[in-house]
């Protein structure tokens, strides 16, 4: 009987069971799509792994990422926390600290910054940010998350942003108003009627710790079958685009901030982004975070 072994992790945090959950399956050579599904929905997180030979000659791995739900072409936090496991158990080698990793989109490159204990400190690279107009009302996105018209802020706008997969960014006013934000497949799929579905980014500057800038949420019923996500890298990639964008963030060459999401679940996550920047051009955008290993197991495939 086939067995197939895999590395439990949280993903954007040094403490076990916060941040966000990751499995990875660190060899999947035999596994078809849809028996990755079937796992991938077995474990019920956010996103689960599969590690696999390259296809690509610059790359050192391909992984694919899924959902319960679907297959991601690219995502955060199973990129950092993939990229983590694979250099802390010698899966990968890094080369002048990076290393490449094939995935749904092609290639994308990874910074690891090894420490003294633990895992590595993972930076994953991002593709530059594409801007779509929104046409849904602030007060028709106010109802979906069954908050008041006046608590989604008029001074920034709703736009969706995507480097590889899109977000609909929602500025609210207060950390009050994004704690009673609701999540409801219905009424955020009613959002994109007569357009691409995106994810639902909700985001405001009061932050609970002070080491952070913004205070975040992610919701994707409608699109991934995901209620909620402790912590979505391929989220703050395409934020740091939208925050520097629109004056969220100082003026400057290189530009770093954190990002806490996840408190509303009880799973606290910090998310490094970093965005580079020569007068309005972007140059570089990059997100990082920590991963821990909480454990591991084999799977056995009739």
């Amino acid at each position: 009987m086939p067995r197939y072994h895999f590395l439990q992790l949280d993903v954007f945090t040094r403490r076990p069971f916060g941040g966000n959950q990751l499995a990875v399956f660190t060899d999947a050579r035999g596994l078809t799509t849809e028996q990755m599904q079937s796992l991938a929905r077995e474990m019920n997180f956010s996103e689960t792994t599969f590690v696999l030979p390259p296809t690509l000659p610059e790359a050192v791995k391909k992984v694919r990422i899924f959902t319960p739900a679907m297959e991601m072409p690219m995502a955060g936090h199973p990129t950092v926390g993939t990229t983590a496991a694979l250099v802390q158990y010698g899966m990968a080698q890094p080369a002048n600290g990076s290393l490449v990793l094939e995935l749904g989109i092609g290639a994308v490159q990874v910074d690891i910054d090894n420490r003294a204990s633990g895992l590595p400190f993972v930076w994953m690279n991002h593709r530059m940010p594409q801007f779509s107009p929104v046409f849904a009302s602030r007060s028709a996105v106010a109802e979906a998350l069954g908050i008041e018209p006046d608590e989604v802020r008029a001074d920034l706008p709703l736009e969706v942003v995507s480097t590889g997969v899109p977000f609909l960014f929602v500025p609210l006013a207060s950390l009050e108003a994004i704690g009673r934000a609701c999540s409801e497949a219905g009424a955020l799929a009613r959002l994109f009627e007569g357009g691409e579905l995106a994810n639902v980014a909700l985001f405001t500057t009061q932050v609970v710790d002070p080491a952070a800038r913004f205070h975040a949420r992610m919701y994707a019923p409608h699109l991934a079958g995901i209620v909620e996500d402790p912590a979505t890298g391929s989220m703050a990639a395409p934020f740091g685009a939208y925050a520097a964008k629109h004056g969220l963030i100082p003026a400057g060459p290189l530009v770093t901030f954190l990002i806490e999401q996840g408190l509303e679940m009880r799973r606290p996550s910090q998310i490094h982004v970093e965005v580079g920047r020569q007068d309005e051009s972007f140059t570089s955008l990059r997100i990082g975070g920590d991963s821990v290993i909480v454990g591991e197991g084999d799977i056995f495939w009739e």
